[in-house]
């Protein structure tokens, strides 16, 4: 309890114009509360009597103490897909305060290249938030979902906001799909000189989606 009220009080700190304390700490204690309440059990995916990737995915109990990540899309194909991969060094709480600012980011970034934002499947690299798990070793669990959701989707391009390096097998496995590699907004939003390399790569995103 004491590790979540001073990551509270350094977001409150930091974007005290964004969001009142108390709802930081709030927001905070209910992901704490429901992740204490979840009890699932280990179970092998591929004997899920779930019929989609999603259910499977909010089934999924292999790492400690989830606390699953919506996905934002449901499409059942799409142009583009975009898999969002946050920095590391940021807390949960701040992932919030900042999450309106992402999400008009990436609804810039979008219209910037003439695609709208309906006809994009978003999803997350990483399925749960988990203070005990590494994120190398969450994405070894959640890789098998997003092979599962590309198939899905068969998107023409995905564009991997954040770190791209530890989806390299499944980019090796999949050379019918053009990837592109952007900052993640969060990234771009505390650092502006970044954008303009994430312009260059949207307009060889649009170019492709052109067919040049």
């Amino acid at each position: 309890m004491y590790s979540t009220l001073k990551e509270a009080l350094q977001t409150y700190r930091n974007y005290a114009h964004h969001l009142p304390l108390v709802i930081a700490y709030e927001d905070e204690v209910a992901t704490m509360v429901a992740n204490k309440a979840y009890h699932g059990t280990e179970q092998d995916v591929q004997d899920s009597t779930y019929t989609t990737v999603h259910e499977e995915i909010a089934q999924c109990a292999r790492c400690k103490s989830p606390q699953k990540i919506a996905i934002q899309s449901r499409l059942s194909e799409a142009a583009i897909m975009i898999v969002l991969n946050p920095p590391a060094l940021i807390s949960s709480v701040e992932k919030k305060v900042l999450h309106p600012q992402v999400d008009t980011m990436l609804q810039r970034m979008m219209k910037a290249i003439d695609v709208k934002m309906e006809n994009c499947y978003i999803t997350h690299m990483i399925k749960c938030e988990s203070q005990k798990e590494l994120p190398g070793t969450m994405f070894l669990q959640c890789q098998q979902f997003l092979v599962k959701e590309i198939n899905h989707v068969k998107p023409r391009v995905i564009i991997v906001m954040g770190e791209i390096l530890p989806m390299r097998k499944i980019i090796k496995s999949m050379d019918a799909v053009q990837w592109f590699g952007i900052e993640h907004p969060i990234t771009l939003i505390k650092n502006p000189e970044l954008k303009k390399d994430a312009w260059k790569t949207l307009k060889l995103v649009r170019a492709t989606l052109d067919g040049e």
